[in-house]
């Protein structure tokens, strides 16, 4: 973490200018990671099964003149098979990492993965800006919705200026930039939106707040 933080205080963000309808995100696959079906209440019988099931759903959502976001934690540490990364190279779409503490070197050396573009912190210009990062910022501009992974299962620190797109929050598929956006933009007008997870409260803006 502290590397990270480091990383952070040393970049400026970067511009992320691909659209919202062809573009994929989630956060925290923790690819491999044994604990993680038990820490983060993870509901698969076996860590494979989580990660087979992570996967299909990637190759089945993205297509592969389309983008998709990693916001960190590919693995924990570098904890990867020779099969996961090969996965991740077949894998459809141009490949966006947004560092989390576990993906920082020399804590793991995430080159051992197929990344198109690496950066600390994401600028999404639109209705309304996104900030797309980790770890959940404790400040958000006004008029911004931070987007975030890190807390898993955890909700997000605020409730109109977050949103917490871990795995365990989208039912452990990629979800479209758009939809995101358009949650957001609903935060940002101050409608509370009801759901147990992300991907509830995403569905409930799909059918009852166009």
């Amino acid at each position: 973490m502290d590397a990270l933080i480091e990383r952070a205080r040393a970049a400026k963000a970067a511009d992320f200018t691909e659209t919202d309808t062809t573009t994929w995100i989630w956060s925290d696959l923790h690819l491999c990671h044994e604990h993680s079906r038990t820490v983060f209440g993870r509901p698969f019988r076996t860590t494979a099964a989580a990660d087979t099931a992570m996967m299909e759903a990637w190759y089945e959502q993205v297509a592969e003149d389309e983008t998709i976001i990693c916001l960190g934690d590919i693995t924990v540490d570098g904890e990867a098979l020779a099969h996961h990364q090969e996965w991740w190279g077949k894998a459809p779409g141009a490949k966006w990492l947004v560092l989390g503490n576990h993906d920082v070197d020399p804590v793991n050396q995430i080159h051992l993965f197929e990344i198109d573009r690496t950066a600390v912190t994401l600028h999404a210009a639109g209705d309304p800006p996104l900030l797309l990062t980790h770890v959940p910022l404790l400040l958000v501009p006004h008029g911004a919705v931070n987007v975030h992974g890190h807390v898993h299962e955890k909700e997000s620190p605020t409730a109109h200026q977050h949103i917490n797109v871990s795995i365990e929050q989208l039912n452990y598929r990629p979800t479209k930039l758009s939809e995101i956006r358009r949650l957001a933009r609903r935060l940002v007008e101050g409608r509370t939106v009801p759901g147990h997870s992300t991907r509830a409260r995403l569905d409930v803006v799909e059918r009852v707040m166009p």
